[in-house]
């Protein structure tokens, strides 16, 4: 499924500005939980802890801490893969490191502080640290996608060939980057939702101006990774698609601008849980149009076995399978069809609120 030039290159601007809004230079990870002497690099942060005296030198410390963490994960997942054993490790310790930052703030407002800007601060700085968490994440499963498409390749290649055992040994290959794949996309929905429940303690600090601020901003962040997901897996959006998003957005600004914060904050809020709608389309939508492919080439693959058969048995056994691949590329196609109207109804939506 082909998108059209004049509307890729506007959504690719879009994403790179995203990107380069939210990217974060990472630190040195030095050693990690792979390591024996892992110890060594908790003993350091331990120190750096005790000769940091000021509440906010602290928090900020920690969020330090987290960016190390991240590097850690980021290093790890590109040698070790997504079922090392150090993951989990550095991923509690992230945690932890959010963890420590909301009790210093909490510590701070119950002696009668003022945190809500330290607390602005440390979100603004851990969104784009999250920002470069989900790069990590994203690259890895570009790697495994592009192992996918390879075996696949192989696959057709060993089919026309006829090899059946090469076949075999590809297919278990395939099944194995394939469970790779949903392991990775399991740890990083798991990885972000604790962080999300983490992040909300530092964010319960922040003034409800700042909240309802940043709670747009995230929506409209979202939507372009949305956007540029779609460019990177090939499937075109209906533009409808987003309409109760901007509906959502647009009160959001509404009561922003009026003084009513708790209000567009829910604005925002109900605007994030339409692009989650939006996205479950386009998961639909790239499954039905990855089917359909592989039957069309499946198809193709049968038309010319049949053409190389000279036995008339075989070339008819063969034109039947093909025309049952047929009908059921067409099935998929309708599928297709039918997963691009729910995204334009999606888009539809009335605002229940």
């Amino acid at each position: 499924m082909k998108i059209p030039t004049s509307f890729v290159i506007p959504l690719l601007l879009a994403a790179m500005s995203v990107a380069a809004h939210n990217a974060v230079e990472l630190p040195d990870p030095g050693i990690t939980a792979e390591s024996p002497f892992y110890f060594l690099d908790r003993f350091g942060e331990a120190v750096r802890e005790f000769f940091t005296f000021s509440p906010e030198g602290k928090a900020r410390l920690q969020l330090a801490f987290t960016a190390e963490r991240i590097a850690e994960i980021k290093i790890i997942l590109e040698t070790k893969g997504v079922q090392a054993r150090g993951l989990e490790v550095a991923h509690s310790r992230l945690l932890a490191h959010l963890a420590n930052a909301a009790s210093i703030l909490d510590d701070q407002r119950t002696a009668g502080k003022d945190v809500s800007s330290l607390a602005s601060d440390l979100d603004d700085e851990f969104d784009a640290q999250k920002a470069a968490l989900k790069l990590a994440f994203d690259e890895e499963k570009q790697v495994l996608k592009a192992e996918e498409n390879e075996l696949k390749a192989k696959i057709r290649e060993a089919r026309r060939a006829g090899n059946t055992a090469e076949v075999e040994a590809l297919m278990l290959q395939l099944a194995e980057v394939k469970a790779q794949k949903d392991l990775l996309e399991q740890e990083e929905e798991e990885q972000e939702e604790a962080l999300e429940r983490e992040e909300e303690r530092i964010e319960e600090e922040m003034d409800a101006k700042a909240e309802a601020e940043k709670a747009i901003r995230e929506a409209e962040e979202e939507k372009e990774e949305v956007i540029e997901e779609a460019v990177e897996e090939g499937v075109t959006i209906p533009p409808e698609a987003f309409n109760a998003f901007d509906h959502h957005i647009a009160e959001a600004k509404e009561a922003l601008t009026a003084g009513k914060f708790e209000e567009a904050h829910h604005h925002a809020e109900e605007a994030k849980e339409n692009l989650e709608k939006i996205e479950d389309g386009i998961e639909d939508l790239e499954e039905a149009s990855e089917e359909e492919e592989e039957l069309k080439e499946e198809r193709e693959d049968k038309k010319r076995e049949a053409q190389e058969k000279q036995d008339e048995m075989l070339r008819k056994a063969a034109e039947r399978e093909a025309e049952r691949l047929e009908k059921e590329r067409k099935k998929a196609e309708e599928e297709g069809r039918k997963a691009e109207e729910r995204l334009r109804e999606i888009g539809g939506e009335e605002d229940e609120d």
